[in-house]
């Protein structure tokens, strides 16, 4: 009897902490919202004022459990690049269930405790009716939040299936899942994973389309010293075939994309990597290897990056709003886009960055490498003669160095495999590769452009304030314009 009667005091005890806690909860997130809006506003009038962004919050209700209210994001200015009117806006719709044990949360199996569960939908609009079009009427995305009392969250986002068209291209797909968590309540401090299924990428001007299984995509990141982020993502497409009029005329095993940025040595400038890769590329049934290019920029000053991106896009939307004929003419856009990077890329070169774009090819033989590595010089620091050829070079650049490795049974291996891919016996396949390469490295060899020996094509330059060394070749830049004129003639 005793047992009975503690458990009923235990229950009606519990359920009275947790209407408590769930009222109390519901008081304080009206202001919340308040506070987090306020914040926004005021960063964003002091960060971003050309963007012209103003959050607000609207249709406020409260009872005992849940509360309800809509966030609206304004384009004061407009986004004429992106096709946004002033004046218009994305809005979402946020249901909350309050803690300690929202109700949402313990209807999925999570029974621990939290300050609220939230579930937040698109709505409806001028800007998100074409999303909504293409997801036949549905949320494009749902997302369902539960914030813990440590300020950690947890997110989980439902992509709905949909196919997105432009004048060109199509791009459809079955419909996905990512999850986000975090330390914080912070979009520079989460950690995300997910994927879309069943991709397909088509164009109406071809037959030809792309399926892939899946794109899956992966990113960690944190903010550093001085708010600067730093992180990595990578995206990836999986397991794909090109089929051109209903054939499969190629397969891929994954194409990937990875972007990176850390802290360089001494802390305070930032290194930024962006890698994009092919793994085992098969045409015919043959395996024609597995290849990576990436740009890496080193030393960048990260002040001096968002100056850049906060005066070029402020004064490109400017020039866009006094001219709309801008956004079709690709042109002048791109004539517009470079006149402001030179304005403003002298703030870049004054940390001294280091630029390299390494490319590499790879087969069951070996690796074909190529190298280009670019230090770039401070302007009104850097060491150059006036009135010499090399001088507008030499004030923006302090070195560059390019380098070329092709071993000679990697170079034969990878052609025959495309001659066996397209159709030859292996016997011809590795005749007519040998010959292809044995004219290649000759017509190097004469032309002066490579060295060769019994193992490799190579290329090797370096460049130095007017001094160019050629595959070990030491010669003045005159000399190296010279050389190159020859084969102009």
């Amino acid at each position: 009897m005793k047992k009975s009667v503690v458990a009923a005091g235990v229950v009606v005890a519990l359920g009275v902490c947790w209407m408590g806690s769930a009222w109390y909860t519901g008081k304080q997130i009206e202001p919340k919202v308040a506070d987090f809006v306020s914040a926004f506003n005021q960063a964003s009038k002091v960060k971003s004022p050309q963007m012209g962004m103003t959050l607000s919050y609207k249709d406020f209700s409260s009872g005992m459990l849940s509360s309800h209210f809509q966030v609206v994001l304004t384009f004061d200015h407009g986004a004429e690049a992106s096709g946004i009117k002033a004046g218009q806006n994305v809005a979402f719709n946020v249901d909350v269930d309050h803690g300690p044990f929202p109700l949402s949360s313990l209807a999925k199996g999570r029974f621990g405790p939290a300050m609220a569960a939230m579930n937040v939908s698109l709505v409806n609009g001028e800007i998100t009716k074409p999303l909504f079009d293409a997801a036949k009427g549905r949320s494009p995305i749902d997302a369902n939040i539960r914030a813990s009392y440590d300020k950690s969250i947890a997110t989980q986002v439902v992509v709905a299936p949909a196919s997105y068209s432009d004048t060109k291209t199509t791009f459809a797909f079955d419909g996905g899942e990512f999850n986000l968590s975090g330390d914080k309540l912070s979009l520079a401090d989460v950690q995300i994973d997910g994927q879309l299924k069943n991709i397909v990428i088509s164009q109406d001007s071809n037959d030809v389309k792309v399926y892939s299984d899946s794109m899956t995509m992966t990113s960690i990141g944190h903010t550093a010293d001085d708010n600067i982020p730093v992180g990595s993502a990578n995206i990836a497409l999986n397991n794909i075939r090109v089929n051109a009029k209903g054939e499969d005329i190629v397969q891929i095993n994954a194409m990937t994309a990875t972007t990176a940025m850390a802290l360089s040595s001494d802390k305070k400038h930032i290194n930024y990597t962006q890698e994009y890769g092919i793994k085992d590329l098969t045409r015919e049934k043959q395996n024609l290897g597995s290849g990576k290019i990436a740009l890496l920029l080193d030393n960048l000053d990260p002040a001096a990056i968002r100056q850049l991106f906060t005066d070029y896009n402020m004064e490109l939307s400017k020039a866009m709003v006094a001219n709309p004929a801008l956004s079709e003419d690709e042109d002048a856009m791109g004539e517009l886009s470079l006149k402001l990077l030179q304005k403003y890329i002298a703030n870049i070169q004054k940390s001294e960055p280091v630029i390299k774009l390494p490319i590499s090819w790879k087969n069951e033989k070996g690796e074909m490498t190529a190298n280009l590595n670019i230090a770039i010089a401070d302007p009104a620091k850097a060491t150059f003669t006036p009135g010499t050829l090399t001088e507008s070079v030499d004030q923006n650049v302090k070195t560059i160095t390019a380098n070329v490795m092709l071993p000679l049974d990697v170079f034969t291996y990878t052609a025959k495999q495309i001659k066996l891919a397209e159709g030859k016996d292996d016997a011809a396949a590795q005749k007519q590769a040998e010959k292809d390469v044995k004219n290649a490295t000759t017509i190097g060899k004469m032309m002066d452009l490579i060295s060769v020996d019994d193992k490799a094509a190579k290329l090797d330059f370096e460049y130095q304030q007017g001094n160019v060394v050629f595959n070990g070749k030491e010669m003045t830049a005159e000399e190296f314009m010279a050389r190159g004129g020859r084969f102009l003639q």
